[in-house]
């Protein structure tokens, strides 16, 4: 049996902890003792007993990586210990200190040398010679001068052990000395003790304090007075007490997890399509629409579903409303499905296209969207598992969060405001220095694009293209897709009652009508509508509607003889498809009041025409119109009367501002008329028709008996 070759005094790591061995003792048991506090180390058996280490055991342990042998003797100076406590590779020493190199070459050519002397001159002698034989690797660098030698030999190693790691230079790498007397050292750990347990401290209000205790001592004593430390040094002091407790203290613990918290495994698949991870973000762009006049819609949410294993970004819905459970299951949608607008933008790259698929799990929060029942429900019928992440805990799904960040960047490199003009934005209060501001179809293709140039850029955590790993996956074990997608809808859909005729269902001023689909509904339902329900002269219906809020392409009719759902497409899919509910109701309402301007356009235009006929007629036939409007108004004979008794006085002012009562003429007692007969028949109940025993005496009188109404046209031309 071979054995590991062991001498007195290595220096071992075991269970961590770095032990030197003491004595190899009979039946190949060894004595480690601990560095730190010279205790003897044991091993614990299966049985809970603790004996010592053999050298079975060592051999074992060496064979697993779990031990490991300290090569290097006993430090004989700080230095030495301080740079063999480093674990630095030859590029990280080079780096750090170029002249490494050179001192290690001297070191090692100079414990070749019998009968070094160390004086000066024997130094430069043997320093000459190194230089001469090795001048390809000392190239451009000067001889050091004996006495820096003389120091390397005694502190940098020893003879036969002189690594890399001790020649590098260690300025700056190792702990400070405290420069500041004790007394002050402890008052700068009070006043950082006071920033990291209060929030609303400062570091500078935290110096003053240290300033005020430092003064209060300096006047009861009367040796040297203690020193206030710089802003700067009491800063990094400060600082150096940055750790999980004192952060926790100053901002919560979930701050601190935050910052100090280890990070799990994260999520991980095996295959595409195995777990998703879905997820929400405000997108940092302003959205427009020109819908007769621009309109400012806001800021964008965006939800999208992304694959775990390949980081591809299966589906992706803009909104602008918040999160919603219509549009998560229109993300699940569109994940079943291939993306046509990815094929019309990368016709070179139909693999782009592919990315589609059902997933086994999908990854998501806590947010009210997710929680429900109905979806959770939905999605289990469809063979799709909803897994939790855990409450306030984002970096659960980093691999989402991650590619929001990466997608905001890719949006920003478009020039904001470059397409809306400059008084619009004004009128919105937006920078377009600062804000980036885009129309609906801008930010729907550059999405696409951001989204297809992501797929194909290198991934830093794959080491490849999202699209190769998703391309390599699918090869091998396929894509699995939902039948019939149009299930979620049905099951968890806003619904309305409506009425079904030949036409289909209107729907929120939609359309939703297939001549196939309607006339066979319709014969079946009508007959089991109430008769005053239906309509005069065309078959009617009451049905009730399921549509998705998220998407006006399709709805729903509900058939109660079959128990199943009838759908209707859009009869305007070109605007249908895609359009959401509020922005289609954002839509009509901009519609209403451009309508409701159009209106006083046309009031406005038809009052032009009016004044352009009338100064298009004759003079006479307007001076008649005139003439006949101002007697309607006022018949001239009232005028003419009112003229007769109308009196005019004038009352002197008053310092008050009251003027005297003028007494005014009554309406005359008498009627000016002449008391004449009105020409008209009398008003009233109408009379009784005359018995069949009643005689007429008379005829009533023609119509050409009755006296015929002037113009008076003097009077009126007198009045004006």
């Amino acid at each position: 049996m071979t054995d590991i070759q062991l001498n007195t005094g290595e220096l071992w790591e075991l269970a961590g902890e770095r032990h030197y061995l003491e004595q190899v003792m009979g039946g190949g048991f060894l004595l480690f003792r601990s560095e730190r506090t010279s205790a003897p180390f044991q091993i614990e058996l299966d049985s809970g007993e603790r004996v010592t280490p053999t050298m079975n055991w060592l051999k074992d342990e060496f064979l697993e990586g779990n031990v490991r042998r300290l090569d290097r003797p006993p430090a004989k100076s700080r230095l030495t210990r301080l740079t063999m406590d480093r674990e630095d590779d030859y590029h990280a020493i080079i780096k750090r200190d170029p002249y490494a190199a050179v001192r290690h070459i001297v070191l090692n050519s100079l414990d070749q040398l019998p009968g070094l002397s160390l004086s000066d001159k024997g130094i430069r002698r043997a320093l000459a010679t190194i230089w001469a034989n090795k001048q390809q690797h000392l190239k451009g660098h000067k001889p050091p001068s004996p006495t820096a030698v003389r120091q390397w030999l005694k502190t940098r190693g020893e003879p036969g052990f002189r690594p890399l790691r001790t020649a590098q230079s260690m300025r700056g790498q190792g702990p400070r000395i405290p420069r500041l007397p004790d007394a002050v050292v402890e008052l700068m750990k009070e006043a950082a003790a006071a920033y990291w347990s209060n929030p609303r401290e400062t570091i500078a209000s935290a110096r003053d304090l240290l300033g005020e205790a430092v003064t209060t001592i300096n006047r009861g004593q009367e040796e040297a007075p203690l020193k206030l430390p710089s802003k700067e040094a009491f800063r990094l002091f400060v600082h150096e007490q940055e750790r999980y407790d004192t952060v926790a203290a100053k901002w919560g613990k979930k701050e601190a997890d935050a910052r100090f918290k280890p990070c799990g495994k994260g999520l991980v698949a095996s295959r595409p399509l195995l777990l998703g991870a879905m997820d929400h973000t405000l997108l940092d762009v302003f959205v427009v629409v020109d819908v007769k006049g621009w309109r400012l819609l806001g800021r964008p949410t965006l939800t999208a579903l992304i694959d775990v294993h390949s980081r591809c970004i299966l589906s992706w819905v803009l909104s602008f409303e918040p999160p919603s459970l219509y549009s998560v299951t229109e993300c699940i949608k569109r994940a079943n499905r291939p993306k046509a607008a990815t094929r019309e933008r990368f016709p070179d790259r139909p693999e782009l296209a592919d990315i589609f698929g059902k997933f086994d799990e999908i990854v998501v929060d806590n947010g009210w969207e997710f929680t429900g029942t109905s979806v959770e429900s939905a999605l289990t019928d469809l063979g799709i598992s909803i897994r939790w992440a855990p409450v306030r805990s984002p970096t659960y799904k980093a691999v989402i969060e991650r590619f929001f960040g990466t997608l905001n960047s890719l949006l920003n490199k478009k020039l904001p405001g470059g397409t809306i003009p400059i008084e619009q934005m004004r009128a919105w209060e937006l920078d377009p220095s600062k804000d980036a501001i885009l129309t609906l179809a801008q930010v729907e293709a550059l999405l696409t694009s951001a989204i297809g140039i992501y797929h194909q850029e290198l991934h830093s955590t794959l080491g490849d293209a999202p699209l190769h790993i998703w391309t390599k996956g699918v090869r091998d074990h396929g894509v699995q897709v939902i039948g019939d997608d149009a299930q979620l809808d049905k099951m968890v859909g806003a619904h309305e009652e409506r009425t079904l005729s030949r036409s289909g269902v209107s729907l929120f001023d939609l359309q939703f009508h297939e001549p196939a689909v309607t006339g066979p509904l319709l014969e079946k339902l009508a007959g089991r509508t109430p008769r005053k329900s239906r309509r005069k002269g065309s078959a009617t219906a009451k049905v009730t509607v399921k549509y998705n809020p998220a998407n006006f392409g399709e709805a729903h009719v509900w058939d109660p003889t079959t128990g199943q759902y009838e759908t209707l497409p859009c009869t305007d899919p070109d605007y249908a498809s895609g359009l959401s509910k509020w922005l289609h109701q954002q839509i009509q309402q901009w519609e209403r009041e451009s309508q409701a301007i159009d209106e006083e356009g046309r009031r406005d235009r038809r009052l032009e025409l009016r004044r352009e006929i009338e100064a298009a007629a004759p003079e006479h036939l307007l001076k008649r119109n005139r003439r006949t409007a101002a007697r309607l108004l006022s018949p001239p004979h009232v005028e003419a009367s009112a003229r007769q008794h109308l009196r005019v006085a004038h009352a002197d002012p008053r310092h008050d501002g009251m003027a005297p009562v003028i007494s005014t003429a009554a309406l005359a007692p008498e009627r000016t008329d002449g008391h004449a007969k009105p020409v008209r028949p009398p008003r009233g109940r109408k009379a009784k028709a005359p018995s069949r025993t009643r005689t007429v005496t008379a005829a009533p009188p023609a119509y050409e008996d009755f006296p015929t109404i002037r113009d008076d046209s003097a009077g009126w031309e007198e009045f004006q």
